[in-house]
């Protein structure tokens, strides 16, 4: 799942063809597109039951919506527009503006936001399983925020352990890797932020070439671990860093 991070510009919503409805959640507009379902292919030949992978989906939907109101609130709290929030095929989009001149700062928190919601939640969520609020079965299949025995529970039929223990995956995990420096991803708008606060306009430079750094050592990793989606997605990653790169940045 790869949810774009804010920028203080407008974005054009991604797949208008593809927008199947929407909801008004806390003041913030929310369009859901079909590209979303395309998460399947990370499970699909996981083994899982078609309950677990429906459940696997919305999981991971509940993260990439809090993540997106994540960086809704802070943005709305630091004064900023919020045009809505979309949900699509790579995770997820907020869609915001300045109506005043906000710091570096303000904009590196609004970029972490996501990410830093998630993990709140998600860390909550953890330290209650361990409390044994969730019994000791949810102890035993839950073992760390990046060790859960899905296909355990779901043999079991431990459906609402299966929901938990993929929030709280999808949410630590993708939260971790969404902060990479990487373009597409929140982390080089955190990244871009911060060197541009020492290296002036040139800081953004800076931070795509360590953006495509990132992303091919990344493609890597993953396809050297058997996966083939990921690397393609962090190449295009990459690409898009590259094009940034040789246009200069300004």
């Amino acid at each position: 799942m790869f949810a774009k991070g804010p920028t203080p510009n407008m974005l054009r919503a991604p797949y208008p063809w593809s927008q199947v409805f929407r909801v008004r959640l806390f003041g913030f507009d929310v369009e859901i597109q079909l590209t979303f379902l395309i998460l399947v292919i990370f499970v699909i030949d996981s083994g899982l039951s078609g309950v677990a992978i429906g459940l696997w989906v919305a999981a991971a939907f509940l993260s990439v919506l809090i993540h997106e109101l994540g960086h809704a609130f802070t943005a709305r709290a630091f004064g900023g527009q919020v045009a809505g929030i979309t949900i699509h095929a790579l995770g997820g989009v907020t869609m915001w503006r300045e109506t005043k001149k906000m710091s570096g700062f303000k904009r590196f928190l609004v970029a972490a936001a996501g990410s830093g919601t998630g993990l709140i939640i998600a860390a909550g969520l953890f330290l209650l399983v361990k409390a044994g609020v969730f019994g000791r079965f949810a102890d035993l299949l839950i073992e760390t925020p990046w060790r859960i025995f899905l296909g355990d529970m779901d043999r079991l039929g431990e459906y609402g352990l299966f929901f938990l223990g993929t929030f709280i995956w999808v949410s630590v995990v993708w939260g971790l890797v969404n902060w990479l420096p990487i373009g597409g991803l929140d982390g080089s708008r955190m990244l871009s932020e911060m060197l541009v606060k020492f290296l002036g306009p040139r800081g953004a430079f800076h931070a795509a070439v360590i953006g495509i750094i990132f992303a091919v050592v990344a493609a890597i990793w993953f396809f050297q671990r058997g996966f083939l989606f990921a690397p393609i997605l962090f190449l295009l990653f990459a690409f898009n860093d590259f094009n940034r790169v040789r246009s200069g940045m300004g």
